[in-house]
């Protein structure tokens, strides 16, 4: 059963290889740019299942700004946060939302994907 998988990524060849990474999994991809337009995408007609986003990005919004609207208003939907330069306290993550540490290796991307979603194309 494939699954929308909302991937926000402010680089380009990033989020081209992770949306790659994410579609061996059988899954729908919808890629954005920044936050701002991720959360265009989420009041949208299409039913998002899964949100994977950079937290440093250009915009109004990051990726944590992103994650809270989002644990604010689609609590069901689960977040997967990333980020290099970026530490989270402990206890600061709802139980549905994973954080990983960039550079995000495919099976700790896989992993984490895999927590909340099931596959729909095992490899």
């Amino acid at each position: 059963m494939s699954l929308n998988i909302l991937l926000v990524e402010d680089d380009g060849f990033l989020r081209s290889v992770m949306a790659e990474a994410v579609t061996i999994l059988g899954h729908a991809v919808i890629e954005r740019s920044s936050a701002d337009q991720a959360l265009i995408a989420l009041e949208g007609s299409t039913p998002i299942a899964l949100v994977i986003s950079d937290v440093r990005m250009p915009g109004r919004l990051d990726g944590l700004d992103l994650a809270q609207a989002i644990w604010l208003r689609w609590p069901e939907i689960p977040v997967v946060l990333m980020s290099g330069n970026t530490v989270l306290p402990p206890g600061f993550l709802p139980a549905n939302a994973r954080f990983l540490t960039k550079p995000v290796h495919l099976h700790a991307l896989h992993h984490a994907i895999g927590e909340f979603l099931p596959t729909a194309n095992p490899h």
